[in-house]
């Protein structure tokens, strides 16, 4: 999701940013299935480290390789 904002400034630094309500009930029906807002920004790094990565390896292969 990219948030278009208007941001807002008092004495030459951000103080507040407008967005448009569409994209404030999507953000509000996003962070809904969270208990908090650490636990959304958690899953957002997990989907972008998820994004990230190009080489999975098994269960298997890890437990041989910790020799479990």
């Amino acid at each position: 999701m990219t948030l278009n904002a208007q941001i807002i400034q008092s004495e030459g630094k951000p103080k507040f940013a407008v967005i448009a309500y569409e994209e404030y009930e999507a953000l509000q029906k996003s962070l809904a299935s969270f208990d908090s807002l650490e636990d959304f920004l958690d899953y957002v790094h997990a989907l972008k480290v998820k994004s990230e990565t190009t080489t999975w390896h098994s269960l298997d292969d890890v437990k041989r390789e910790l020799g479990l």
